[in-house]
């Protein structure tokens, strides 16, 4: 068929945008399996995700290119056990996968206490009051007679062979599903990670070209997936509009980027916290994080007689926690560890500083 036109209710009126009038719907109807709010939002979020992957629509309900109007019925016992379904109740007026589940369980709700009263349901169509989270009435809903439907006499029955099936369904990309599965049994890539991850198709793109710059092996998959859900999403977040992970396709940090912070985390020759200032600069930039730590100089200090110093200074320094260290009350190692830290602003190799701060402290007994 084709849209007519966007209605919205709001505030006793109605808002008629004419923009997408005449423009192709396709419309897919499921079968009365589905039995809980919960469970039609995930149906939703993953047809949203396929129709995504396949390229073929943006999924955005907010701007009308994709619609929702469940039909919610709720049957007594009685009903059940004639394996008979409720009266159904189209609701419309849904703007958002989260407004879709909220309609579902109140009017689920709805009825219950309805039928609980010993009323009875009626066909109708309720609208979505997104302001007061509740469904109110539209109109009765008409029967398909009233409808007049007929068969188009120029649009004869489709079918579709099995060798056609065959055909499209090798044609089809990996679909998120597979990507989960893949990123789980072949990278090691933790269920939660590799979820998230495959959600959006340029996400999963993104980050699979970081494993092939960085590699598949040792855990680096899972070390990858870490940093771009926690560090690089959260900059995405703050930097981009809202939620959408989709804007990670249009970030200056290149997936090749990432792999080389990583390698120089792995190498030690910056820390991790370091490592989160660097990808911070880079989100700004879009510079090779090598050339952020040389111009900042952010390298982590290993040279021994460079550490040695700043120890010997910090000893001389503190000298009641010294003696006290040295009478044998280690608890202040971390103290002297924080001091070693503090002198060279985080710099120093974690490492090698408490190496050198041991021996140092047992050459002096």
């Amino acid at each position: 068929e084709e849209d007519t036109g966007k209605t919205t209710h709001e505030g006793g009126s109605s808002l008629v945008d004419l923009n997408r009038a005449g423009v192709p719907l396709m419309e897919i109807v499921t079968e009365a399996d589905i039995t809980s709010a919960e469970e039609a939002y995930g149906f939703l979020v993953r047809l949203r995700t396929i129709l995504r992957y396949l390229g073929v629509n943006s999924g955005d309900m907010e701007k009308g290119a994709l619609r929702c109007e469940p039909n919610i019925s709720v049957r007594t016992a009685e009903q059940a056990a004639r394996s008979e379904y409720g009266t159904k109740v189209e609701v419309k007026n849904l703007n958002s996968l989260r407004a879709v589940r909220a309609a579902i369980a109140f009017e689920h709700n709805r009825q219950a206490r309805v039928l609980a009263k010993g009323g009875t349901i009626e066909q109708v169509n309720m609208g979505w009051d997104e302001a007061r989270q509740i469904t109110v009435l539209q109109r009765s809903k008409e029967s398909s007679d009233d409808y007049r439907y007929f068969p188009e006499p120029d649009l004869p029955p489709l079918e579709i062979s099995p060798e056609d099936i065959a055909h499209i369904e090798a044609g089809l990309p990996e679909l998120v599903q597979a990507k989960e599965d893949r990123y789980v049994n072949d990278w090691g890539v933790r269920p939660a990670e590799a979820s998230l991850l495959a959600s959006e198709r340029p996400l999963a793109t993104w980050f699979e070209e970081a494993v092939a710059a960085w590699g598949g092996e040792d855990g680096k998959p899972q070390t990858l997936a870490l940093w771009v859900t926690t560090e690089l999403l959260a900059l995405l977040h703050r930097q981009g509009e809202g939620q959408d992970l989709r804007q990670i396709a249009d970030i200056r940090v290149q997936p090749h980027q990432l792999a080389d912070l990583l390698t120089s985390l792995a190498d030690r020759q910056i820390n991790n916290n370091t490592a989160k200032q660097v990808l911070a600069a880079m989100m700004e930039t879009g510079e090779d994080p090598h050339t952020i730590i040389e111009r900042e100089s952010l390298s982590l200090v290993s040279d021994t007689s460079m550490l040695d110093t700043a120890i010997l200074e910090i000893f001389e320094a503190n000298p009641d926690e010294h003696a006290r260290i040295q009478a044998g009350e280690m608890k202040l190692l971390g103290f002297f560890m924080g001091q070693v830290m503090k002198a060279t602003r985080g710099q120093a190799d974690p490492q090698t500083a408490r190496t050198r701060l041991q021996e140092l402290l047992g050459s002096e007994n």
